[in-house]
């Protein structure tokens, strides 16, 4: 190991916490008060009729629910309407991402443009909107109450069809269908009234299988495609579509049998037997993986087919035992065990077996007994940018609460024209969306069946990366124990535990302890990017499979791991290491931010919670505290006819860029400077009142004119020790 250079640890004890100043200046306004008035008084008149023409059963508590379009202009943290709602008795109930051209704008670049701005779900009775449409005629106003009028786009009553999500059904035949609720946890009179007004239009809401998240209750609902209109007057429903089936594989993609590779199971134990992953899939149904993995099944997945064994088989021997490159090539040693959770039978994925299997993977995980997951399942549909689906919004919450770093397939549809955007719960943003590259080789691209993104945002880059998933001119070869035998597959099934199987193996090759998020920001770090292919198809790059080269460190390479919790009300600042020697000729800075963050999933345009505002200063080192551009929007953004907002970027969690410098000073302790952002129920909050979020930050610096950084780097900074590899024998590079 000494002529190695290895990761550096503890970066985090050079970083420094301050406080935030902050200074905004004044904020020009499009709209007149006068101008506000004349847009929306029919339309806020027409939301009082409509909610006074609703039955009392699609009303509970007398309340409604219409949108509040906000103009562009205010889409930040700190534009919220929170006088006139406190004003008026009406409260907020969630929000979604809109696309407008509005009337006028503030910067006459944007004229005529369409531009993303929030649209508001609104919740009250009708004394309540009364008192808006009082407020809005008044003669005078409270400085602050004038403000927020003054950032209204428009208002709007939900008409029934505007709820409805994809097609329905063409007959009179019951379907199932899932619903979303604005109703959170202390809302239960509002899901009663809701499954009563099903009644009442003769179908069920499968109350048994409800899943609260945040301010959403997602439901199973029985009705016809007729009813179902009808029940979507029910004024607190969100969104319903038509139940989507589950995927697990590619029906059309063939097994074939790779006689001639390696079928015999390595002869040792995991190398730390005492930590499993959870793999939830098809089941294994066989003792031969028994001693590395745990099949756990339920009374309803009893019962199975050889279809579902054979995917659950090699998706857990791939995370076990990795891929076989070549007909010399044997099965790996495994890092870690595996707990199997056969979440499927052969009737999953028709009516609310969907929510079955969630519910199943949703109490497995919250044991907290999990620090790695894969799921090579979900719901087969393309996401959607204004709302949040219940296994996305579910798995987010759970992988934020309990440190996990799930691998997630995003689907096989990316072939499939008007359905080839990755599927959820691939939307995640505290996971690894996982989809595949067609080779092996350098020569390797994406896959055609892969499902490409971009994503919501926040969560814009989609997927994360890509990994091999196998392809026809070079199918994934895997050792598959039903059959006794190698074979040739694909899929972004197989990609997805592959990556998993690289991110334990850096976890079990190191007595370093890494968070979860440390090892996905490692992952992002070091994939490998292709710049001539769209990033909405391969994410960041196809990520590493050997694990000890993400534990190495490159010829005239040093990188640095900092990892910890951002605080409230601070920014921290992060030196990025450099001996004491002028750089007089060209550098180069690698740095990845990731952070595990909190989520709305009822407010989809500002679903993450917490966010990061990076400024980057290249000559703290000189006392010069000026700022340059490092993360830009342009390093995630791909600027279209749709205008991204100005503040997007600071609430993506995960930020990624290499940035060349040249010439004498342009590095002079340089820094980068984090400040944690919090916002909750789509509104900025004190920082005083956010939680702390787990961040994590790899940065790699190099210097052509100082070849020996590194060594260099450890004697400047005693405080970075080299991470220590424990199983080096066994990882080949």
């Amino acid at each position: 190991m000494a002529d190695r250079n290895l990761l550096l640890g503890k970066g985090e004890a050079l970083t420094t916490a301050r406080e935030i100043k902050r200074n905004s200046g004044p904020k020009k306004f499009p709209y007149t008060l006068d101008e506000v008035r004349d847009s929306i008084s029919s339309s806020l008149e027409h939301v009082q009729q409509s909610l006074s023409n609703l039955p009392k059963g699609a009303k509970p508590r007398g309340e409604g629910v219409f949108e509040l379009t906000l103009h562009p202009a205010f889409l930040g943290r700190s534009y919220f309407p929170k006088s006139i709602l406190k004003k008026s008795g009406l409260r907020d109930v969630g929000s979604k991402e809109t696309s407008i051209v509005p009337r006028h704008v503030t910067d006459a670049r944007d004229a005529g443009k369409v531009q993303a701005t929030a649209t508001l779900f609104i919740a009250g009775n009708e004394s309540a909107v009364a008192a808006l449409r009082g407020i809005l005629n008044a003669t005078t106003h409270p400085k602050q109450i004038e403000k927020e009028l003054k950032e209204i786009e428009s208002i709007r009553w939900i008409d029934n069809e505007n709820k409805i999500r994809g097609e329905l059904p063409d007959d009179n035949e019951q379907h199932s269908f899932e619903v979303a609720l604005h109703a959170g946890a202390d809302e239960e009179d509002v899901v009663a009234s809701f499954a009563e007004f099903v009644r009442n239009h003769s179908g069920k809401a499968d109350l048994k299988r409800k899943i609260k998240v945040g301010g959403l209750t997602f439901i199973p609902v029985y009705a016809t495609s007729a009813a179902m209109i009808e029940i979507a007057s029910h004024s607190f429903l969100r969104v319903a579509r038509p139940m989507p089936e589950l995927r697990i594989a590619h029906p059309t993609m063939a097994r074939t049998t790779m006689s001639t590779y390696a079928t015999s199971l390595p002869s040792q134990g995991a190398y730390m037997p005492e930590r499993y992953a959870a793999i939830f899939d098809g089941g294994l149904g066989t003792s031969d993986l028994s001693p590395w993995a745990t099949e756990y099944y339920y009374e309803d997945t009893n019962e199975t087919n050889g279809q579902l064994l054979m995917h659950g088989n090699e998706v857990t021997s791939t995370f076990l035992f990795g891929r076989l490159n070549s007909e010399d090539d044997n099965l790996k040693r495994p890092y870690m065990n595996v707990h199997h959770y056969r979440v499927l039978s052969p009737v999953s994925g028709k009516d609310p077996d969907l929510f079955d299997v969630l519910l199943k993977i949703k109490d497995a995980l919250e044991s907290g007994e999990y620090k790695f997951a894969n799921l090579s399942l979900g719901p087969r549909m393309p996401i959607n940018d204004e709302e949040v689906h219940a296994w996305t919004a579910t798995l987010d919450q759970l992988c934020s609460r309990y440190g996990i770093l799930a691998t997630v397939a995003v689907g096989n549809d990316g072939d499939v024209e008007g359905a080839n955007r990755i599927q959820p719960p691939g939307d995640m943003v505290n996971a690894l969306a996982i989809g595949a590259a067609d080779l092996s080789s350098p020569k390797w691209k994406r896959a055609d069946y892969s499902c490409i993104g971009p994503g919501r945002s926040p969560g814009y880059v989609k997927p994360d990366g890509v990994a091999f998933g196998g392809s026809d001119t070079e199918p994934f070869k895997v050792y598959n124990p039903l059959l006794g035998n190698t074979v040739g597959v694909q899929g972004t099934s197989y990609a997805a535990p592959l990556t998993l199987r690289t991110a334990a193996g850096v976890a079990c090759s190191t007595s370093y302890e890494m968070t979860a998020i440390a090892l996905k920001a490692l992952l992002v770090h070091h994939a490998e990017y292709k710049s001539k292919i769209s990033r909405d198809e391969i994410g960041w790059g196809r990520f590493q499979e050997d694990a000890f080269a993400m534990l190495e460190c490159e010829n005239g390479v040093a990188t640095i791991i900092f990892q910890g919790q951002l605080e409230k009300g601070q920014y921290l600042r992060c030196p990025i290491p450099f001996p004491d020697i002028p750089i007089t000729g060209k550098a180069r800075i690698t740095a990845t931010f990731c952070i595990q963050a909190h989520t709305d999933p009822e407010h989809a345009i500002n679903y993450t919670r917490s966010g990061m505002g990076v400024v980057f200063r290249p000559k703290v080192g000189a006392g010069i505290e000026s700022s340059k551009d490092f993360f830009g929007r342009n390093s995630q953004y791909k600027m279209t006819e749709r205008q991204f907002r100005d503040d997007a970027h600071k609430w993506e969690t995960c930020l990624h860029r290499i940035r060349n410098f040249d010439g004498e000073d342009s590095l002079v302790g340089p820094v980068f400077d984090i400040e944690y952002h919090a916002r909750e129920s789509s509104r900025g909050v004190s920082p005083s009142s956010a939680p702390d979020v787990n961040y994590a930050l790899i940065v790699s610096v190099q210097a052509d004119d100082i070849p020996d950084i590194y060594n260099l780097i450890r004697q400047k900074y005693t405080i970075l020790q080299p991470v220590d590899i424990s199983i080096e024998t066994t990882i080949t590079t």
